[in-house]
């Protein structure tokens, strides 16, 4: 078997190849949760949370989110999903119209049954541009006051024909 090291590999016309993945930190969260908000809050699923140090400021991260289910104790209640960098909301429709929208990642209904019917998943590339720790969190909303579910549906009924989930958030330094 052969192996070859190198620290960088250059075009023919002598500059750095970028695009290339420099590292992988990844987090799956299997257990089942339920958070009650209130007042379209923003709150942090705790076992989807993960933090990176990009090696150059130039880096890009790529955020993969994957969601095995999200669901709500309210029938036909909306949800949302955002991505939060350190303290900032980021992958986020950015629409100016209409100030009272609230602005996510994702968005979807909850169907209060034993079914899971929202499995929330999106990609992001981000220009942190630092060299310090970043952190990347997953935050949930809904409006009125109800209960979300994470990897579960909103009845949790014991039977074989009900499924739990698992959620990952991966993120990727790329050479930028």
């Amino acid at each position: 078997m052969s192996l070859l090291k190198v620290d960088d590999i250059h075009t023919r016309a002598g500059t750095s190849n970028r695009g290339h993945i420099l590292q992988v930190v990844s987090t799956t969260y299997t257990e089942s949760a339920a958070y009650s908000i209130s007042g379209m809050t923003w709150t942090e699923v705790a076992g989807l949370t993960t933090t990176i140090t990009p090696s150059s400021t130039n880096s890009k991260i790529l955020v993969s989110v994957t969601m095995g289910g999200l669901e709500s104790s309210g029938l036909n209640q909306r949800m949302g999903v955002c991505l939060r960098r350190n303290s900032t909301n980021i992958a986020k429709n950015t629409d100016g119209g209409g100030t009272s929208h609230t602005k996510s990642s994702w968005a979807g209904i909850g169907s209060n049954s034993n079914d899971i019917k929202n499995q929330p998943s999106f990609t992001h590339l981000d220009s942190p541009s630092t060299t310090s720790s970043v952190t990347y969190r997953i935050m949930i909303t809904t409006e009125g006051s109800y209960t979300l579910y994470i990897n579960r549906s909103s009845s949790n009924a014991n039977s074989s024909s009900v499924f739990k989930t698992a959620s990952s958030l991966t993120l990727y330094e790329v050479a930028a």
